[in-house]
């Protein structure tokens, strides 16, 4: 197809209508500026260096769709491809226009000048795609297994001779599973009974703790401070040797803190003695109530005779 303009004059003025200041000044500039370097950077992305002969001279076909799928993530050859179909440019035309580094035109010069041929490695190691959908399957079959075995196991007989004279012949005696199952159930009963053995030894080691003892040599200073009105004689109650020993130990491992420890031992001190006190004054009352209760009633059994 023969065009007045020139294909460079259409394609910028599809690409840039109104220029603007900032806007190359004619397809020139725009190819120097903007589309060889997206080439370089396709070109390095693909190929990794430019060590080889074919990374400089990757032969870009600008009408060849795997190509222009590559190169139409950059935004200036997108909009290039955009101009090219809006312009309804032939597979000639875009061949003959697009004539700078990195095209198939650049390969193919090279290719001529020095007499060798750039050989194409992509998709070398893809293998010829074979369709096998349309292959016959193989019919598969069932197996089936027809092995059979059979053990048999011989009874001892014994013949013995009853009142008449006859020979009658008895099978042995075969165990029975009565008895495998009063064994398993003699099993069980040992089984279980060494387990309440273990629970009681648990139990007697629980009752024999230390911390059970301890504890209680806690609560009762802790109560004698309490209940000591005098500040010098509450001071004067020794505190647990075990306890002492203890809090010595967690605060040079830094875990504790003695004074906390201890404001906190005496407020559980405090409390435990408070509520010791209200269970003893409501045992008083009620030892009191049944007092008053017997009085009254063998006061009621002397005035009945009367």
């Amino acid at each position: 197809m023969h065009r007045k303009n020139p294909i460079s004059v259409l394609v910028y003025n599809t690409l840039f209508p109104t220029p603007s200041p900032t806007d190359p000044p004619s397809f020139s500039a725009h190819l120097s500026k903007n589309l060889v370097g997206e080439v370089r950077i396709e070109t390095a992305n693909f190929y990794g260096s430019l060590d080889t002969i074919e990374a400089r001279y990757p032969g870009l076909n600008y009408a060849f769709a795997p190509h222009r799928k590559r190169l139409g993530r950059f935004p200036h050859h997108r909009r290039l491809f955009e101009a090219f179909d809006r312009l309804g440019l032939t597979e000639a035309e875009i061949q003959g226009f697009c004539r700078w580094e990195g095209t198939l035109w650049a390969r193919e010069r090279y290719e001529r000048d020095e007499g060798v041929r750039v050989v194409d490695t992509t998709g070398v190691e893809i293998g010829e795609w074979i369709d096998r959908r349309r292959q016959p399957k193989k019919a598969q079959g069932i197996n089936v297994k027809t092995d059979i075995e059979v053990e048999i196991e011989q009874v001892p007989t014994t013949t013995t001779t009853n009142t008449t004279g006859e020979a009658t012949t008895r099978h042995a005696a075969q165990p029975s599973d009565d008895t495998e199952m009063r064994d398993s159930d003699h099993d069980d009963e040992e089984d279980s009974e060494e387990e309440e053995d273990e629970e009681d030894e648990d139990e007697e080691e629980l009752s024999s703790s230390v911390g059970f003892s301890l504890n209680a040599r806690l609560l009762h200073a802790a109560a004698l401070r309490n209940q000591s009105n005098d500040l010098s004689s509450a001071t004067n109650i020794p505190m647990d040797p075990e306890w002492e020993q203890y809090l010595k130990e967690a605060q040079e491992r830094g875990e504790l803190n003695i004074d906390a420890t201890r404001e906190a031992l005496r407020s559980m001190a405090g409390q435990i003695a408070q509520l010791h006190h209200q269970t003893q004054v409501v045992d008083a009352e009620s030892s009191g109530s049944s007092v008053g209760v017997d009085n009254n009633g063998s006061s009621r059994q002397a005035a009945a005779p009367a």
